[in-house]
């Protein structure tokens, strides 16, 4: 079952901006940057990006700051705001109940900004929002049935069932980077009391400790090299490495591969998904260990549930996250809409 190799995102051809009447906006909110884009479908209109301010009153100014940047140059209405996180949200109330890397903990983000911009405002989980884009960008059309995996500085991801984000009880489920793979492995990297969970071990914290330790006991080697000269052995520098053919590094990389395997194969027992997405920042070097996750996988998976399944690299490339933000504000605010009209039509029934 080889990996697609798909394009990113762009204007869509065909769209006429001028004929747009209204639009929604996603923010998407990084550790290092904010980026937030106006959107038609999934079509880029308008964007804009910021440095993260990492601190609770400045970060907020920020967000809205970006935000209202693409309203303005949009110049036509927009109908709602989504928001992605990297934390954990109670959607119902948009209020962030764990947040590790930015000062969101306890804020309720959705009466906060929605306050500030006027607008509808929704928040979810950054990897819900990227999952999202991914099931409208599948090749072929929009997947009803999609599991996501962002490999970055840890492992995040999002499931669409049905069409719709799956988010547990209160918002808080689908943690697929916290999915135990190894009983007995490393202790998670993450805001996590568990070990041998997928972030524990094909995250690129994850990369860079195992390069680091075999960099060390092997002083001699490529990798023991960048820790005489640096220390550690960065994720980028093991990448790097693999690509310069050292042996130690490309095993490494394959190990990552075998790890996301078995993290997928889960994952398509529980959910029998149509298409299995791979995205963030690790994804860049996919070459490098999605052969070797799609062999896992395969091997492990249930024949049955396996034969419908497409492994692939994610499509929305950088823009997915605001792509997929927006998607929700538009999903969210026709729901709420619905809802409305629903309980204004029954009111006059006896």
């Amino acid at each position: 079952m080889p990996g697609l190799v798909c394009s990113g995102p762009g204007n869509r051809p065909g769209l006429i901006v001028s004929e747009i009447t209204e639009l929604s906006v996603g923010v998407d909110v990084g550790g290092t940057k904010i980026a937030a884009a106006a959107i038609s479908g999934t079509a880029v209109v308008e964007s804009h990006e910021r440095p993260t301010v990492l601190d609770a009153a400045g970060i907020l100014d920020e967000i809205e700051g970006a935000a209202r940047s693409v309203i303005q140059a949009a110049g036509v209405p927009v109908t709602a705001v989504g928001i992605g996180v990297p934390s954990q949200v109670e959607f119902a109330t948009g209020r962030v109940m764990a947040s590790v890397n930015i000062p969101f903990q306890g804020v309720n983000l959705r009466e906060e900004l929605g306050t500030r911009l006027g607008l509808p405002v929704y928040v979810d989980n950054d990897g819900n929002c990227a999952a999202l884009a991914e099931a409208y960008l599948a090749q072929g059309g929009p997947a009803q049935h999609l599991v996501m995996y962002t490999m970055g500085t840890g492992v995040g991801g999002g499931v669409v069932i049905d069409g719709r984000v799956f988010r547990g009880a209160t918002g808080l489920g689908a943690e697929l980077g916290h999915v135990v793979i190894q009983a007995d492995g490393p202790e998670c990297p993450g805001n996590c009391p568990n070990r041998g969970c997928m972030e524990a071990l094909c995250s690129g914290l994850a990369l860079e400790r195992d390069a680091t330790q075999l960099g060390r006991d092997r002083p001699d080697s490529p990798l023991g090299n960048i820790v005489a000269q640096k220390g550690r052995v960065t994720g980028r520098d093991t990448v790097a490495a693999a690509r310069d053919g050292d042996p130690d590094a490309l095993a490494l990389l394959e190990q990552v591969g075998t790890w996301l395997g078995v993290g997928i194969a889960n994952a398509i027992n529980t959910f029998e998904p149509e298409w299995v997405a791979v995205g963030g920042g690790l994804s860049a070097a996919a070459d490098l260990f999605l052969g070797r996750a799609i062999e896992e996988a395969c091997s492990r998976a249930l024949p049955a549930s396996l034969a419908g399944v497409r492994i692939a690299p994610a499509r929305g490339g950088p823009a997915a996250g605001v792509i997929g933000a927006a998607l929700l504000a538009s999903q969210e605010d026709a729901r709420t809409t619905r809802d409305t009209q629903t309980e204004t039509a029954s009111e006059g029934v006896l």
